[in-house]
């Protein structure tokens, strides 16, 4: 069975105590049907592996509910919090410290009781004479991350949007892929948005903005950082899908703002933090109870150096394009002529977490969406979208299916 990006998550996403066989849609190039082969369950030959899995059946759904009910009552209290701050609104720069700290004290907490004790942050380059391995980590900066800096991450789950509210409490944005286009959400509707199915267009009467531009205005405001996931949908943090061209008509090195490349990444074996099927709420409760149920989870963060970067003056795309002497980077993506930035930093990014990077865009994630829609009968494509568009004036409901009701 082939490994293909967000396709090979979905096992991770549904509790398995039995055999049971995979039924998984990919599509490269057209659409395909792969029936998986039955995966046995775990045979623990030991009697004290078979006490202590029956221990751990017992302590995890305990674990797992207590830690759920401090997550709801500590998303409460943010909220309260939040809410209270609206006194120092007429304040701004009073409003956003207050903002800032309220933001790292409760979301840290809650990544906490989640499982995420420790989050390593490196900032490393990638130039081949800066080490024997091409590779170096580095202590990584605490200044200030500048308002109007644009933060370029790859997206597998709603744990990704938390750490970077609590890093760094940016802007988050919508990209829409058929105007190439973003609008500013909050960090509610980015949450809600990991896993759902995507919105390939704005919904009527929304403004939306180019991203060059909207960097900009925020800079100008002094709102903060944007981040803007290219993606355009969450993996299954194993790969790397095709960027939307949201870069289309950028220069290369693009100077007038600063770009920052960003790659997050989990180390996992049985449960996946990540998050790509969130069609509906009981998805997103069943994966949060897992994800609370886990006794630690692992993630680690990598920024490339902003000497690297392609808004450094001195960036050489040429350099940007190359893939590493250890050809760990595998797949590389050739420069497409709208989107030439894409194409570097897709490529820096594919180098940075060593995925593979696929010809899978997020139209092959809506296409999958749709197909495992039709498989698991009780959730229509027209509830999954509205879902995503949750917050925005929907569009009205037509009859038909999903894929003629898609831009």
């Amino acid at each position: 069975m082939p490994s293909i990006g967000f396709c090979s998550a979905l096992p991770s996403l549904f509790v398995r105590t039995t055999p049971a066989t995979i039924n998984t849609h990919c599509r490269h190039g057209e659409i395909l049907a792969l029936e998986g082969k039955s995966i046995p369950a775990n045979a623990d030959h030991s009697p004290i592996q078979k006490v202590f899995t029956a221990v751990l059946m017992i302590v995890k759904p305990l674990t797992g509910v207590l830690k759920l009910i401090l997550v709801g009552i500590l998303s409460l209290a943010f909220v309260l919090f939040e809410t209270m701050g609206l006194l120092f609104k007429p304040i701004a720069p009073l409003h956003k410290l207050y903002h800032r700290f309220i933001s790292a004290i409760f979301i840290r907490a809650i990544l906490v009781l989640l499982g995420f004790f420790w989050i390593k942050n490196e900032t490393v380059t990638l130039r081949r004479g800066r080490s024997g391995a091409g590779s170096r980590a580095q202590v990584p900066s605490r200044r200030a991350t500048p308002s109007g800096e644009l933060i370029v991450s790859n997206w597998s789950s709603y744990i990704d949007i938390l750490y970077l509210a609590f890093r760094y409490d940016p802007v988050f944005t919508q990209m829409y892929s058929t105007t190439l286009t973003v609008r500013q959400i909050t960090l509610w509707e980015a949450l809600r948005q990991a896993g759902s199915y995507p919105e390939l267009s704005p919904p009527e009467g929304v403004k939306t903005f180019s991203l060059l531009d909207f960097v900009k205005d925020m800079h100008k405001s002094g709102s903060g950082p944007v981040v803007i996931f290219p993606e355009g949908t969450t993996t299954n943090n194993r790969a790397i899908l095709k960027f939307v061209p949201i870069f289309k008509g950028w220069s290369v090195p693009e100077t007038s703002i600063e770009i920052r490349i960003m790659a997050l990444k989990y180390d996992y074996q049985k449960f996946a933090p990540t998050f790509t099927v969130g069609l509906d709420n009981s998805y997103r409760f069943g994966h949060l109870f897992r994800t609370c149920a886990q006794f630690y989870n692992t993630l680690s963060v990598k920024t490339l150096t902003q000497d690297e970067s392609p808004s450094n003056a001195h960036f050489s795309a040429i350099e940007g394009l190359s893939s590493t002497p250890s050809g760990a980077a595998i797949g590389v993506v050739e420069p497409v002529e709208e989107d030439s930035l894409g194409s570097v930093m897709i490529n820096l990014m594919g180098r940075m977490t060593r995925f593979r990077k696929l010809g899978l865009n997020v139209k092959d994630k809506a296409d999958f969406l749709d197909y495992f829609i039709l498989r698991n009968n009780g959730i229509s494509s027209s509830t999954a979208k509205k879902a995503a568009s949750v917050g925005q004036k929907s569009l009205p409901a037509t009859q038909g299916s999903s894929r003629s009701k898609r831009h």
